[in-house]
């Protein structure tokens, strides 16, 4: 995991995806290994829509003066019934070197986007936990190396849609931080 963490700072988000999705290639073919090869890249044009629906009602509606944003997928392992994002504005910069700041937001999506693509995932992230299979050790690590790679194909979205958003969208400007609930280790800012 360190490894992985490592390449997100360092914004290697391929090549975290590569290594990661090999290194799940290498376990004994699980329902987690559904996630290979699969991106989230669908989902830029709702995701656009959303963008530029929460930064209108943030800065038109609330007045907020955003300085940054913070896209945080739901508790997924958890939560397995509906996989979401969900917009977070800060009107100052916060210091990223201590997850403090993620309860510090200014204002607040009044909905989330829902994540579509990777229902199969939802399916299997249900039957681990329904049927205890965090106990078995290779199954645990399967759906730990699928962990990342949803965090990273998230990542992957918003990077994308951020670069064909680039100006022409004033949200696509500013700092926008991407991870999941309970991941704070793994956000990546992208600027």
């Amino acid at each position: 995991m360190l490894q992985i963490q490592d390449l997100i700072q360092a914004g290697q988000i391929e090549t975290a995806i590569r290594e990661t999705e090999t290194t799940l290639g290498k376990l004994s073919p699980t329902d987690f290994h559904y996630v290979i090869g699969k991106d989230l890249l669908h989902l830029k044009k709702p995701l656009t829509a959303y963008f530029n629906y929460v930064y209108t009602i943030l800065t038109e509606d609330e007045e907020l003066d955003i300085k940054a944003l913070y896209l945080e997928m739901n508790s997924f392992t958890t939560q397995y019934d509906q996989w979401f994002l969900h917009l977070l504005a800060y009107e100052s910069l916060m210091n990223r070197d201590t997850p403090d700041w993620l309860a510090d937001f200014s204002g607040e999506a009044p909905k989330t986007l829902t994540i579509t693509g990777f229902e199969p995932l939802q399916e299997a992230n249900k039957k681990y936990m329904e049927t205890e299979g965090y106990r078995n050790d290779q199954l645990r690590q399967a759906c730990e190396f699928q962990e990342y790679l949803v965090i990273l194909r998230v990542q992957e979205l918003v990077i994308e849609t951020i670069k064909d958003n680039k100006g022409k969208a004033p949200w696509a400007e500013i700092p926008v931080f991407v991870g999941a609930h309970d991941y704070e280790d793994l956000i990546f800012m992208i600027h």
